[in-house]
């Protein structure tokens, strides 16, 4: 059957099924999410309530002042963390730290947990606590340990309380481990390192770990070494506490065996170097010990080494230097002890040069002596310049019975020089000694008045000093034979009548001795000066005149020989 539609025909179907309609697709319901620190205000509004604090409660007291910028409260409340750091993780924490799509966080707390998320190898409350720390600015790194220590402004004085007393040792040290290395990444902060390594040794006493002992001893090495390796010592049995497996060891025993190497406690740097695992600084480590061996013997070696004096008798010591003795003790002997030469030597015998002279023989005799401390106490620099030693260091008597003391010394020395018999007789060799002392000090006093380098350079030659100690001229003919030579040496070098250094020092020994033979051959006509009231008194020319009646004008001005030489000398004229 056709039909028409619209002029034109068309077949008409004869069944015509209907389509069915396709179901609607069903709508999954969205899920509402809820503001995280809309839960935390609950969290904190519930605990309040029933007067009760938890974990989740500092969490969420915690994440409340971050986002309010409430810094104080923000490091009490998660300082409170510590104290959870071995109980299991809340779920609240746990969905805080997965940031379940339950919860919107703002970016800063998104911040935080992913953080906290990142440090797997941690427990979970340390690595919440080392995110907070992180994710502020690195100037706010050290008031979370000020706080700690209770030493931040205001500490406590809002809630929540942070009570540093609540934590186990073992919570205090799981908590250094974890975040000491914040402070050891930031160069600036090392001082909140020592500061917070020293309070955490504080606290938990005996207990202890490798990271804390390392800490402790590293910042004790400069200015206490021997308690910076008591320390190390204690390294190797302490239990290692580091989750990512840092091991201190290596720099421990480089720090200590360059610390033993200062002490020069050899056996303990061979120790520590076998745990040096550079190859190279261990190959200098051991370099340093062998010249320090070489150190040590040249010390134990030394001559002015206390060792190698034992106590004197006075009996035994001769009635020269038992003179000689007493004039140091008298010029600069101390209420314990010698004062410095340096200091109170210079008028005891006339010249510089005599008076180190002597000194040294008392040293050498072992009538005197540096303490062990003194001698130990020098540097190796020091110990090369003998003569220095003399000068600046402090020395004391080494006599059997006799005290360290010049007012108690003095009396004793001088009674025993009383009993000497020959001690009129070893006056007149004292007196010769001071006799030729003038001549140094009259040849010291104008070569050093000479500002030119070969006056510098100059030293007098073996033969010249023998004639000189072996002269019978008196002190003030020597005085005038060392000015005047001098005198004419420098005139001669300002005229350019000498060729160099070397024969500027030829003219001036000869000029000693030209003037020597022309005063001993009375063929010259001199102007030698007596000596002077304004001259100071020399202790060994007071000793003289107590023991042998000598005065200090006879002394300089009169030749030092005995009345029967002189009274001979007299009869052949």
């Amino acid at each position: 059957m056709m039909k028409k539609r619209n002029g034109k025909q068309v077949k008409a179907n004869a069944t015509r099924i209907p389509r069915e309609a396709k179901p609607p697709k069903e709508q999954m319901p969205v899920k509402k999410q809820e503001v995280f620190s809309s839960v935390c205000e609950k969290v904190i509004l519930h605990n309040e309530e029933i007067n009760e604090t938890s974990v989740d409660y500092y969490l969420c007291k915690a994440v409340i002042a971050r986002e309010a910028k409430e810094f104080k409260t923000e490091r009490q409340a998660v300082l409170n963390l510590i104290s959870f750091s071995d109980t299991p993780t809340t779920p609240l924490i746990q969905s805080a730290l997965d940031q379940d799509e339950r919860y919107q966080f703002s970016e800063q707390i998104c911040t935080v947990f992913s953080l906290a998320k990142s440090d797997a190898s941690l427990n979970p409350y340390m690595a919440i606590i080392r995110a907070f720390i992180l994710s502020g600015t690195k100037q706010q790194y050290s008031t979370y340990f000020n706080c700690l220590m209770g030493i931040s402004a205001f500490f406590n004085k809002d809630l929540p309380i942070f009570d540093i007393n609540k934590l186990s040792n073992a919570q205090l040290l799981t908590f250094y481990e974890a975040t000491h290395r914040i402070l050891l990444d930031n160069s600036r902060q090392l001082n909140i390192l020592e500061k917070l390594t020293q309070f955490t040794s504080h606290q938990v006493g005996e207990d202890t770990s490798q990271s804390l002992l390392f800490f402790e001893s590293y910042f004790s090495i400069e200015r206490n070494p021997k308690h910076s390796i008591e320390v190390a010592r204690q390294f190797l049995s302490a239990p290692n506490l580091s989750t990512g497996h840092s091991n201190y060891l290596g720099s421990l025993a480089l720090n200590t065996a360059q610390a033993a190497i200062r002490m020069a406690d050899i056996e303990e740097a061979d120790y520590w170097i076998e745990y040096v695992e550079d190859d190279d600084k261990a190959a200098t480590l051991r370099r340093s010990i062998a010249k320090l061996e070489e150190k040590i013997g040249a010390r134990t070696n030394h001559p002015l080494n206390p060792e190698h004096f034992s106590p004197t008798s006075l009996e035994t010591i001769s009635t020269k230097m038992l003179i000689i003795l007493c004039a140091f003790v008298d010029g600069c002997g101390d209420d314990w002890g010698f004062r410095t030469l340096e200091r109170s030597g210079k008028y005891i015998f006339p010249s510089d040069t005599m008076t180190e002279a002597l000194f040294r023989s008392l040293v050498f005799g072992g009538y005197i002596k540096m303490s062990t401390s003194s001698f130990n106490a020098l540097d190796d620099y020091t110990l090369e310049h003998f003569n220095e030693i003399l000068w600046t260091a402090k020395f004391h008597l080494n006599i059997i019975g006799i005290a360290d003391s010049r007012l108690m010394a003095l009396p004793l020395l001088l009674e025993e020089l009383d009993r000497r018999k020959d001690k009129k007789e070893v006056a007149w060799q004292i007196r010769m000694l001071i006799t030729t002392g003038y001549f140094h000090s009259a040849f010291e006093y104008y070569l050093g008045n000479v500002n030119e380098q070969w006056a510098r350079e100059f030293t007098l030659n073996e033969a010249t000093t023998e004639r000189i100690n072996e002269s019978a001229l008196s002190g003030k003919d020597l005085a005038y034979i060392a000015r005047s030579s001098i005198r004419f040496t420098a005139g001669q070098h300002s005229i350019g009548s000498t060729n160099g250094n070397k024969h500027t020092c030829n003219i001036l020994i000869g000029s000693i001795n030209r003037y020597f033979d022309w005063v001993n051959e009375g063929r010259y006509s001199y102007n030698a000066f007596e000596r002077s009231k304004a001259q100071p008194l020399l202790c060994s020319e007071r000793l003289l005149e107590q023991i042998a009646g000598f005065t200090p004008e006879d002394i300089y001005n009169l030749p030092p020989l005995p009345q029967e030489i002189e009274e001979k000398e007299s009869e052949e004229e």
